[in-house]
């Protein structure tokens, strides 16, 4: 029942956000639905049980008999921590969203709770229909924050972004049609108990590895990210970065790799290479930039190829690194955007070169934004850290060479940032530029523009408001709370991913392969007795 309260309560607040008239209203609404929500997830960790692989917290009712499609919702350690993530970020963006958005605020609202429910029953469906119906519905939210609420190129990023996804995920269907079709359920329990031939495997693997690789992004699936990060609105950008892209990885883990594993294993050289190439693409095109919201898209695509390959080491540590590091990047990649937005909100621009010496004028912003920068530099005791050390430590021990060229992508990530860090909060005060909205803390908003900043005068910045600081502080917590406390999140998704992935991942014994051979020729048997009897009658 709880899933479905998760589920359902971030609905809810949707039509009642989009229903009332007053904007005000509209923003307390959302809020107080996405609060109550993540109260409620808080459930799914006190009552987890860490001993157990299998679902937990399960719910069964059909939804079309006649073809065994299932409402059916549970919960493991592989899905625990992104859904606790999503419902602890939701809120968050609400509330540091207060004082960006002023066009259309209610369908904005609307939007980002409706998003929040559709990743919520995507990551707690076990019916593989049911999965697909979330996974699609995930796009409608998703495509009216960007193309809607979007920047100036917003057309341009919202084409993108949907072409991708549509692609792998029209893949994706055509696999899931052959395998479902084969059990002759959408149970995902039955599907994973089935032993697939190597060839069905290949091709099956390809198609839900594409869908997944696309939403993750891996290079050279990426070219929706820079766009589509770069022209959402601040909110919009945490929910892709933070939460989206996580369904990537976490389709690798629950599906492509426990299915297909002789497939996995075939092709994990060549996924370790991508993620390698992601990893050093997305920190090289970063150093380019100039836009550093941009600059943060290419770091974001630069950790997920970090991610993918510590899930592709097929090791404990790399899988728990790999977890550990999604939950630490949704973590810091949240702060990072939402702090970018704020900055945003008072000069209206993301050109480095238009900013200098913010931190005089912003203290508080400058520190929460040095935090989010230490985070994502990987900095130990901060949350970037101990994900990368076990991912990396991993890697090494699998393939030495793709290794030490991710650790090389990861060193220079802590050079762009502090560059991104010091040219904004500690450089030089510009001259061409328009002083900033003046900003009120009680009403969120700009007031008009003042006169334009004098030479070599610090640049005038409201500091943070009660609203955005009440956003950013759960989040920099967080991010010292992973970053010291890492087996409080790696103990409870163990027991699943030993089960779940590496013991999938080990060659079957001889007579094993030999009795599922048997048990598909005796269902092909009775599958051809039973239309030859259905004629006789």
């Amino acid at each position: 029942m709880i899933l479905s309260i998760l589920i359902g309560l971030p609905v809810l607040g949707a039509a009642l956000a989009a229903l009332f008239p007053q904007e005000r209203a509209a923003k307390t609404i959302s809020l107080l639905a996405s609060a109550t929500t993540f109260i409620f997830s808080l459930l799914l960790y006190t009552r987890f049980d860490a001993a157990d692989a299998g679902f937990q917290f399960q719910q069964l009712f059909p939804l079309v008999p006649r073809f065994a499609i299932n409402y059916s919702l549970g919960v493991d350690g592989l899905s625990l921590w992104l859904i606790l993530l999503t419902t602890f970020l939701t809120p968050l963006v609400i509330l540091g969203s207060f004082s960006m958005v002023d066009q259309n605020v209610r369908g904005y609202y609307a939007c980002l709770l409706f998003l929040e429910a559709s990743v919520i029953g995507t990551l707690a469906a076990t019916d593989l229909f049911l999965f697909y119906l979330f996974w699609e519905l995930m796009l409608i939210p998703a495509f009216f924050l960007i193309g809607v609420w979007g920047g100036p190129n917003r057309v341009k990023g919202t084409i993108k972004f949907v072409l991708f996804t549509m692609a792998g995920s029209l893949l994706m269907l055509v696999a899931l049609i052959y395998v479902t079709h084969e059990v002759k359920s959408f149970d995902y329990s039955k599907i994973f108990d089935y032993s697939f031939p190597p060839d069905v495997q290949f091709w099956c693997f390809l198609a839900f590895a594409l869908a997944f690789l696309i939403k993750v992004p891996l290079f050279p699936f990426h070219a929706w990210l820079p766009d589509a990060y770069t022209e959402a609105p601040a909110g919009g950008t945490v929910m892709l970065s933070a939460v989206l892209v996580k369904l990537g990885a976490y389709g690798l883990l629950r599906f492509c790799i426990p299915l297909f594993p002789y497939a996995a294993r075939a092709f994990s050289h060549w996924i370790m290479l991508l993620a390698v190439a992601g990893v050093v693409h997305g920190a090289l095109m970063a150093t380019l930039q100039t836009d550093f919201k941009r600059l943060t898209a290419y770091s974001s695509l630069s950790h997920m190829g970090l991610i993918t390959l510590g899930i592709f080491t097929f090791s404990l540590p790399g899988l728990q690194g790999g977890v550990v590091q999604m939950i630490g990047h949704g973590v810091y990649m949240a702060g990072i955007f939402l702090l970018i937005g704020m900055l945003y909100q008072r000069r209206g621009s993301h050109e480095m070169d238009t900013y200098g010496g913010a931190a005089k004028a912003a203290p508080l912003l400058a520190a929460a934004m040095l935090w989010m920068v230490l985070s994502a530099a990987g900095l130990p005791g901060f949350a970037g850290f101990v994900g990368e050390i076990l991912i990396l430590t991993s890697a090494y021990k699998a393939w030495a060479l793709p290794a030490l060229v991710a650790i090389a992508g990861f060193m220079l990530s802590a050079w762009y940032l502090f560059n991104f860090y010091g040219k904004v909060f500690f450089g030089q005060a510009r001259l061409n530029h328009e002083d900033t909205k003046p900003f009120d803390k009680a009403q969120g908003g700009a007031q008009g523009k003042t006169n334009p900043q004098k030479e070599g005068a610090p640049p005038k910045m409201p500091d943070l408001s009660w609203a955005e600081g009440l956003a950013l502080l759960p989040l920099v917590l967080a991010a010292l709370w992973i970053g010291l406390t890492p087996n409080f999140f790696m103990d409870p998704i163990e027991k699943s991913l030993d089960l779940k992935v590496i013991e999938k991942l080990k060659p079957q014994p001889v007579m094993m392969d030999f009795a599922a051979q048997q048990r598909r020729l005796q269902d092909e048997m009775e599958s051809n007795r039973q239309p030859r009897q259905k004629n006789n009658h």
